[in-house]
């Protein structure tokens, strides 16, 4: 019977020779893992030591919370991992994670400062004689990002949750070959000029239907390939393909521009302008009738070279347009210096203004401060005719739906 918090390699081998002890093989036993995610704030802030006298000293506040013969160790820099011995039930190992629970949910005092924890538990259960320690943390770790993702403080691990790393990693795969063997295609929304009634542009919508997980938004995919070497192929290919389609619908009649997305990542990238330069070349598409959206996240950041390189796409002779405006945080002062053409009133406060007087005014704020900055408005998610004339009343001058 130990009373002491193990450290990494003594953990992972008291843990294991426990496991495999053969008095007690056929016990029930389980493995929590205890992360930490905003100790890793403190480390900046604290210091390394202090970040590493608290994990000590909440490993023993967890062993002296459980029982005597179960194992406590630190196994990572915001982790602690705990080995239950010989419970009575499964039920016991989520009761003991909630009594771990309880017990970090009281500040941690540390020289007159109160550190709110925000621990999350992973919980993984022995279910067979042959399950090793190796895969109890596995499981453990997989239910601790789970619990991440849904934002729960204690998961359970179960066989068929799908791990949100492993996931991951599998689409970041997948995604690659699905770009090589052009598997991806792009939808369009028409946006219509409410002056003249026609349709001014198109935005060209990143899809992929997924052999096994169906039908992939383009967030998803901008998620897993964002600050990869995969953005870059992502962003030539929509860009090559969304002017060679708007190449081809021009020829055919539609005398219409289009609308391409691009990511933070995008802007940052120091062959950004020289790859755009090509493919208008290429495709013989006139740089004014394509639009460049970028989120309000995006555009907001600060660097020096994202604004050079907005510069550069509006010298050659494109329009900028701020996306999902009013989801994020926009800065008046940084509007001031930003060469945009337009604006686009995310779908939030679109489709419910006809019902809500709150969206309502909202928009019609939008559409004013818009317009005296002399950019033309564009509203996401018209679906209705209700919706089509609020609008119109209201002076907007592009709809897409």
């Amino acid at each position: 019977m130990t009373t002491t918090v193990l450290v990494y390699q003594d953990f992972l081998q008291s843990a294991a020779q426990k496991l495999r002890d053969p008095t007690l093989i056929d016990r029930r036993n389980a493995v929590l893992i205890v992360n930490f995610e905003r100790l890793a704030e403190l480390d900046g802030i604290l210091g390394f030591a202090v970040v590493d006298t608290i994990l000590a000293q909440v490993s023993h506040q967890l062993k002296a919370a459980l029982n005597p013969e179960d194992l406590v160790g630190t196994t990572g820099r915001y982790q602690i991992s705990c080995l239950l011995s010989d419970l009575l039930t499964d039920a016991h190992a989520m009761l003991a994670a909630h009594k771990i629970l309880r017990v970090l949910a009281l500040p941690f005092v540390l020289d007159r400062r109160n550190i709110i924890l925000a621990p999350r538990i992973g919980v993984a259960l022995k279910n067979s004689t042959s399950a090793t320690l190796e895969q109890l943390m596995s499981n453990a770790s997989s239910a601790v990002r789970q619990a991440r993702v849904t934002q729960e403080p204690i998961r359970l691990f179960a066989e068929e949750m799908e791990d949100p790393l492993h996931l991951q990693i599998d689409l970041w795969s997948d995604l690659g070959n699905a770009i090589e063997a052009s598997e991806l295609y792009l939808g369009y929304q028409p946006q219509y000029s409410i002056a003249s009634g026609k349709i001014k542009s198109t935005e060209a919508l990143l899809r992929w239907n997924h052999p096994s997980h169906g039908p992939m938004r383009a967030d998803r995919l901008i998620q897993v390939a964002e600050g990869t070497t995969l953005m870059s192929k992502l962003t030539l290919w929509v860009f090559h393909t969304a002017l060679r389609e708007c190449f081809e619908y021009r020829q055919a009649g539609l005398d219409a521009g289009i609308s391409i997305n691009f990511s933070a990542d995008d802007l940052r990238d120091p062959e950004l302008i020289e790859l755009v330069a090509q493919g208008l070349n290429l495709w013989q598409v006139p740089p004014e009738i394509v639009t460049v959206e970028l989120t309000e996240t995006a555009i907001m950041d600060n660097r020096s070279d994202t604004l050079n390189t907005l510069y550069k796409l509006k010298d050659m002779g494109l329009k900028l347009a701020m996306d999902d405006f009013g989801t994020g945080y926009s800065s008046m002062a940084r509007m001031l210096n930003l060469p945009l053409d337009e604006v686009k009133i995310d779908m939030i406060f679109v489709k419910h203004m006809t019902t809500h007087h709150t969206h309502h005014q909202v928009v019609d704020s939008m559409i004013n401060l818009a317009h005296r900055l002399n950019l033309l408005v564009v509203a996401e998610g018209v679906e209705d005719i209700a919706t089509y004339e609020r609008l119109q009343a209201l002076g907007c001058d592009i709809i897409q739906g």
